[in-house]
């Protein structure tokens, strides 16, 4: 499948939610590479934020974000950076901690990353460090196809440790900047009701 049909179907699983803005990311590079193209598609549709309160997906950026502000690229590329040397396995399927690079985590730890190549960034595949787990996996696919596999069970197991997400029929996306305003105006952003309540 294309990768515009693959994108318009992430978009039905899961349709972009308020609080997008697009064009608002000063960069869509990181370290002077230029980030996969269905990664850059999902960031001009949904910008940064949670799938359902399990998975956060980073925005690009050249340093870590500040309160209130999203998930950056290079905050997360670090951790991930850091599970590489503490979990050596990970030499084996990558290379080297610079060829990881981070786009989101999820609620168990967990880190998703591309290997780097020198390759086009369209063909990077997928990294996943499994905290549980203690050990990296490669998976053959963009972060859009990583996503939908997960919600449509289409690996032989859950690639990551929030198993709630595994076989989602309706996975819901927030936007930081609607997560934030939803807090601020004293509502639960995931349950709904007065945020005092949970």
């Amino acid at each position: 499948m294309e990768r515009g049909s693959r994108f318009d179907l992430i978009r039905r699983i899961m349709p972009p939610g308020v609080g997008a803005k697009a064009g608002e990311f000063p960069t869509l590079s990181y370290l002077g590479r230029r980030l996969p193209g269905d990664y850059l598609e999902f960031i001009s549709v949904y910008g940064g934020g949670s799938i359902d309160d399990c998975l956060e997906v980073a925005v690009p950026g050249q340093e870590a974000s500040s309160g209130g502000s999203p998930l950056t690229i290079p905050e997360v590329t670090l951790d991930a950076r850091n599970a590489w040397e503490f979990e050596r396995a990970g030499g084996e399927l990558i290379g080297r901690p610079e060829a990881i690079v981070s786009w989101g985590v999820d609620s168990s730890s967990d880190l998703l990353c591309w290997v780097v190549s020198d390759s086009p960034a369209d063909s990077w595949p997928v990294a996943v460090f499994n905290r549980g787990k203690a050990r990296w996996g490669i998976y053959e696919c963009g972060m859009v196809d990583f996503l939908i596999g997960i919600f449509r069970r289409e690996f032989d197991e859950c690639p990551i440790g929030e198993v709630s997400l595994w076989g989602r029929r309706e996975p819901r996306f927030l936007n930081w900047r609607e997560e934030k305003r939803l807090i601020a105006a004293g509502i639960h952003p995931w349950k709904g009701g007065p945020m005092q309540s949970f």
